[in-house]
């Protein structure tokens, strides 16, 4: 039985892997330009989140450093391995 889910799972990642190949890759919503600036931006705000967090007030540096990250996510400004350079 195993076997038989063993095979099951690779078959299905088979079959992902052609439809990603077939579909050309991965195709960022925004472009380099802009993903790099969210980037940037999400970085300077991520280390003002810091400096708020050591010294000044932790849960304002906590919310900064967290919508930092969520912006910076939001706009598809994160690692991918499958990407296509």
């Amino acid at each position: 039985m195993a076997e038989h889910a063993r095979s099951t799972v690779e078959t299905v990642v088979d079959d992902l892997s052609d439809d990603y190949r077939d579909s050309g890759g991965y195709k960022p919503v925004f472009n380099d330009t802009v993903r790099t600036v969210i980037y940037v931006a999400s970085l300077a705000a991520s280390i003002v989140g810091l400096g708020f967090m050591m010294f000044g007030d932790a849960q304002v540096g906590g919310f900064i450093s967290t919508a930092a990250g969520v912006v910076a996510s939001g706009f598809g400004v994160a690692y991918n391995p499958l990407r296509n350079a």
